[in-house]
């Protein structure tokens, strides 16, 4: 009986090391998004950007480019439609483009059958120095808030280390348009180069 109460003692004690520790992670990798086209609710976490740039940027968010990349890939030419409570329905609309690599999704708002604004949700560029782009958003039904960071795999100004461009919150209004909330962080010179590739659009 003692041993038994033993070696159940001994596995709760593991058990709860080992949630301990998960919970410690604030950025805990994944396999894949939950819900893929709504994106990845670790962008609206209160510590994402500040953990972020604090610890292997590059690599952490090259893995969370490719959970993106995999989930968006499955859809084809496909598009989503989700209706909230208060009569605004979005629209996400994966562009048909040449490269495969090359992949584009945008988030678009209507008031009824009227289409009322747009953003790029997700944006996934291979190519040379500022060639190589990625857009990363998450939205919120509950709330109708985007989370969204913008960034340069590779900065050939900054010895090939991550160039984040932007992390901002925005949000969708009763009327459909989207509205910047909160910009948490822009490099201003970075912002240039994107509009320089034409990345905004």
């Amino acid at each position: 009986m003692k041993n038994t109460l033993f070696a159940f003692s001994s596995l709760l004690i593991i058990f709860v090391g080992i949630c301990c520790k998960q919970s410690k992670n604030p950025l805990p990798g994944r396999n894949q998004i939950s819900d893929p086209f709504f994106g990845d609710p670790i962008l609206a976490k209160n510590n994402y950007f500040e953990t972020l740039v604090k610890g292997n940027d590059k690599l952490f968010l090259k893995k969370q480019n490719a959970k993106y990349l995999k989930e968006y890939s499955k859809f084809g030419d496909n598009e989503l439609s989700y209706t909230s409570q208060n009569t605004i329905s979005f629209k996400f609309v994966k562009v048909k483009l040449v490269d495969k690599e090359n992949v584009k999704v945008n988030l678009i708002t209507y008031l009824g059958s009227k289409k009322v604004d747009s953003i790029q949700f997700y944006r996934n560029i291979s190519g040379n120095e500022f060639g190589t782009y990625n857009c990363l958003s998450y939205f919120d039904k509950k709330t109708n808030k985007i989370w969204q960071i913008k960034y340069f795999p590779s900065n050939p100004i900054r010895g090939n280390s991550v160039g984040i461009v932007s992390y901002k919150k925005s949000s969708i209004t009763s009327d459909g348009t989207i509205k910047s909330d909160s910009l948490y962080y822009l490099d201003e010179s970075l912002d240039v180069e994107m509009d320089k590739y034409n990345l905004y659009y």
